[in-house]
C-alpha cells in the first residue's frame, strides 16, 4: 500500500518520471527485484495462455466472423444469372459421376483431393512439404482402377442384363415345373367348380323356361349349399393363391441386411456422397472454384479474407440442403439480399464474386486505399 502524501507546503515531493520505477502488483507475492521474478511469471503467462486457449472459442460472439476484409469491399459480385448458369454445369457433372462412377472410383477422387489440398497447405506454410509422389501412387492407382472397373462394368451392362433375363427365364420355368405335380389337384378342383357351376347354371336355366318343376331350382341350390366337397374345393383353390402371394413377399424379403445396405448404397448413397464429394473437394483443390464456377469466371471467399476450410465447405453444401428443404428459397435469396448470398453463403460467410469483371465500386472512405 502506498503511503499517504503529506499536502503541507513544507514536504517535498521528489519529481518521479512518469512510468520510471515499475511498481509490483499488489496481487503478486514476488518483489521486482528478484531474480526469479522473471521465470515465475513466464510461467504463470504461459499457464493461463494455455487455460484461454482450452476454452472454446464459439462460447462468445467474436468479431472475425461478423467482419468484412477491407480487401474485399467494392468487388463485382456474380449475378443470379451466371451462378444459375455454374450451378447447372455442376450438376450435370454430378449427374455423370454419379451414374458412371463407382466406389473405388470414388475413394480414389477422395484421396487425390486429400493429397492436392494438403500440398496447398503446405505451400502457404501451414503443414510440413512432403517430398516425392510416393503418396500419390495409391490414390492415383485407385482412380485408374476405378475408371477401368466402371469403364467395364457399363460395356458389359447389355451382357450382364441379358444374363440376367436368361437366369430369371430359367428360375421361372423351373418353379412352373416344380409346382405342377403340386397344381394338379387345385387344377382338378377348378374344372370341379367349373362343371357345377354349369350345371347349376343349366338347371337354373331349366326350371325358369319351365322344362322341369317348380321344385327343381330350389333342389339344385340346397344340393350345391350342402356339398361339402365343393365348398373344400373352393377354399383350396383360395388357399392356394395366398400362398402364391406370400411367396412372392418372401422373394422380396429374402435379402439379407448386408444386400439391403448394398442396394440402398448403389441406388441412393453413392449419389448423395459423389454430389457431397464433388461440393467440398473441388472448391479446396481449386481455391473457391468448382468447374461450373470456373468456366464462368466465378468464385467463392470467405468474408473476412481467410481460405476456404473444409468445415467451411461443408457448411456450405449444408446450406444447399437447407435451401432445398426451404423449396427453394434459400437459392432464390440471391436476388434480393444485399450482397447476393444465398442460404448457403449465409451459414458458411461466403459471397461469389465475378473475376471476370475489371470494375470496381469506390466507396466513400475506401478501406483499401
Amino acid at each position: 500500500m502506498i503511503p499517504p502524501v503529506d499536502p503541507s507546503p513544507s514536504a517535498a515531493v521528489p519529481s518521479v518520471p512518469e512510468a520510471s520505477v515499475p511498481l509490483p502488483s499488489p496481487a503478486s507475492p514476488v518483489s521486482a527485484a528478484s531474480p526469479a521474478s522473471s521465470p515465475v511469471r513466464r510461467l504463470l503467462a504461459k499457464r493461463r495462455g494455455a487455460s484461454e486457449a482450452a476454452e472454446d472459442p464459439r462460447d462468445w460472439i467474436t468479431p472475425e466472423d461478423l467482419n468484412v476484409a477491407p480487401a474485399l469491399l467494392g468487388l463485382p459480385l456474380a449475378s443470379p444469372w451466371q451462378r444459375a448458369k455454374a450451378m447447372a454445369v455442376d450438376v450435370g457433372l454430378v449427374t455423370v459421376l454419379s451414374n458412371f462412377g463407382n466406389t473405388p472410383l470414388l475413394g480414389g477422387c477422395c484421396w487425390v483431393a486429400y493429397r492436392w489440398y494438403k500440398r496447398q497447405r503446405a505451400s502457404r506454410g501451414e503443414v510440413q512439404q512432403e517430398s516425392g509422389w510416393l503418396g500419390w501412387a495409391p490414390a492415383l492407382c485407385l482412380v485408374a482402377f476405378g475408371l477401368y472397373t466402371s469403364t467395364m462394368e457399363h460395356i458389359d451392362e447389355p451382357t450382364k442384363r441379358a444374363r440376367r433375363e436368361a437366369v430369371a427365364a430359367a428360375a421361372v420355368d423351373k418353379a412352373d415345373r416344380h409346382d405342377d405335380t403340386d397344381t394338379t389337384d387345385v387344377h382338378e378342383d377348378v374344372k370341379d367348380l367349373v362343371k357345377h357351376a354349369v350345371a347349376t347354371a343349366t338347371a337354373a336355366a331349366s326350371a325358369a323356361s319351365g322344362s322341369a318343376s317348380g321344385g327343381l331350382e330350389q333342389e339344385v341350390i340346397r344340393r350345391v349349399e350342402q356339398d361339402g366337397e365343393l365348398q373344400r374345393k373352393a377354399d383350396r383353390v383360395r388357399i392356394k393363391a395366398l400362398q402364391e402371394e406370400v411367396r412372392t413377399l418372401k422373394d422380396e424379403a429374402k435379402r439379407s441386411p448386408l444386400e439391403k445396405l448394398r442396394h440402398w448404397w448403389e441406388v441412393v448413397g453413392l449419389n448423395l456422397v459423389w454430389a457431397f464429394v464433388y461440393f467440398v473437394a473441388f472448391p479446396l483443390i481449386w481455391p473457391g472454384q468448382t468447374p461450373g464456377k470456373r468456366l464462368m469466371g466465378l468464385r467463392i471467399v470467405e468474408l473476412t479474407g481467410k481460405p476456404l476450410k473444409p468445415m467451411l465447405c461443408v457448411r456450405r453444401y449444408g446450406g444447399y440442403a437447407a435451401g432445398a428443404t426451404t423449396g427453394g428459397m434459400g437459392f432464390l435469396q440471391i436476388l434480393w439480399d444485399a450482397n447476393r448470398q444465398g442460404l448457403h453463403d449465409k451459414a458458411a460467410h461466403t459471397a461469389v464474386i465475378d473475376t471476370r469483371n475489371p470494375r470496381r465500386l469506390r466507396l466513400t472512405g475506401d478501406l483499401t486505399g
